[in-house]
This record gives structure tokens, sequence and C-alpha cells, in this order.
């Protein structure tokens, strides 16, 4: 999907970044299914390449998807970047490049996207993490950034009601090539990584990204609309609250 757009008969239109990662082309194609047109960004490439890491990308990316479809809907932030080191060693550089990417960067999205679905009756589905739920030992950056994304979600929600609706998903482990960090951190294959992480869930699996794109799915369908403020967190047990 890399910087994709499809077209649906319903007329309403998505901003989804990470389009071209294992849970952003998963969360577009579940979209389309659903009659979205969906405008899908990525770091490099297409109509909508955007570097979210950039203070100047969002507006820019907002106003391509405005001149395009004349309209905004929805706004799924699910761009990422990831890095893992223990916090001694962690580059500061480094850790101002997740924090800037997965956080500043939703949150100027967000700003850019608001009078949009302000006139649109819209929502707004931040993809957190569970370990932004929990932390994770190695991922302080990363944590830290999708727990800023738990805090901003609710204050959006408050903020925009009642026009828009603001939830966010906050997925266990999913099998896409993030995983690549994790067992590069780890000093392990891919797969010994996906069995460990398996082993700890109670369901024994690591989740699909089609399991987790059908959650933002029921978040923007009319069963979820009378959910804002929420983190849904589909992670197969390893966090139950």
């Amino acid at each position: 999907m890399n910087g994709s757009v499809r077209s649906g008969p319903a007329g309403r239109v998505a901003l989804v970044t990470g389009a071209g990662g294992g849970l952003g082309r998963a969360i577009v194609a579940a979209l389309e299914a659903e009659g979205w047109m969906v405008a899908g960004a990525t770091h490099r490439g297409g109509e909508f390449a955007a570097d979210l890491a950039d203070p100047a990308a969002p507006d820019r990316l907002v106003e391509r998807v405005i001149d395009r479809f004349g309209r905004l809907d929805l706004l799924v932030p699910n761009h990422a970047a990831m890095g893992m080191a223990p916090v001694e060693v962690h580059p500061v550089e480094d850790w101002w490049r997740i924090v800037d990417t997965n956080l500043s960067g939703s949150f100027r999205l967000a700003r850019a996207a608001a009078p949009h679905l302000l006139a649109a009756g819209g929502s707004i589905v931040f993809i957190s993490s569970e370990w932004g739920v929990t932390g994770w030992p190695g991922a302080s950056a990363y944590a830290a950034s999708k727990a800023g994304l738990i805090g901003l979600t609710k204050a959006l929600a408050r903020e925009l009601a009642p026009e828009v609706r603001v939830n966010a998903v906050a997925p266990g482990v999913i099998d896409t090539p993030q995983l690549q960090v994790d067992a590069a951190a780890a000093g392990v294959p891919i797969g010994e990584i996906r069995r460990r992480y398996a082993a700890a869930a109670p369901l024994r699996r690591i989740a699909t990204p089609d399991e987790i794109a059908a959650t933002v799915i029921c978040l923007v369908s009319p069963a979820g609309g009378y959910y804002t403020g929420q983190v849904l967190q589909p992670n197969g047990g390893t966090t139950m609250a």
C-alpha cells in the first residue's frame, strides 16, 4: 500500500500512517473492505509519503489528503519508530528520534487533522502498544512514546467531544517484520523470539495483523459508537485489566 489511494462507495475518507508495514497494510485493507476511501501514508514513496519525525510533515500530509479528497473522517496514526538498548547506553538522539516520530508526530497529525475531523464528526484511533501500558526492559523510549499516546488519547477524547471520538488500540506482540528488532536485541533468530512471546501469552500465540485491524474497525464502526477515551488491548491475555 505504498502511498496508496483506494476508493470505496461510502464517501468516508481515512488517513492511515505507517501503511507500508504489516499492521498498516492490514488496517488499510480492512478499511477498504468496509467501503472507506483510504490515503495510506508511508515513510517514503508515493503520493502520501511523509517523514513524521519532521515537524512540518503532518501539516503537509493532511493538506494533501484534503486536496485529494476534500474531507477527512478518520485518522489512524499507525507509524512507529523502534529501537532497543539499555537505558545507560541508549543514545539521547535515538531517544528523541523514537519519541518525536511516535508521540510528537502523532500529536502534530491530530493537530493538523482536528479542524477537518470536527467538521466531519470523525474519529481518531491511535496505535499504542502493550509496552506503553506495562513498560519493557530495553525499550524505554518506545514504551514512553506509546504511553504518551494513551495520555494523548484521553486528553483529546475530552477536548474534541462530542463531535470527534478518540480511542487507542494497545496491541500485544504482532507477527510483523518489526519483530526483527526484538530478535536482534535478544540475540536470537526471529523464530525463537516468536516462540518466546507466544509462550508468554495465555492464548499461546502472537497476534496476526488482521486481528488488530479488526479492533480498529470495531472502534470506527457504528458498533463502537459509544467508545471514546478508551484503550482496547488485544494481547492474547498477557495484560489483564
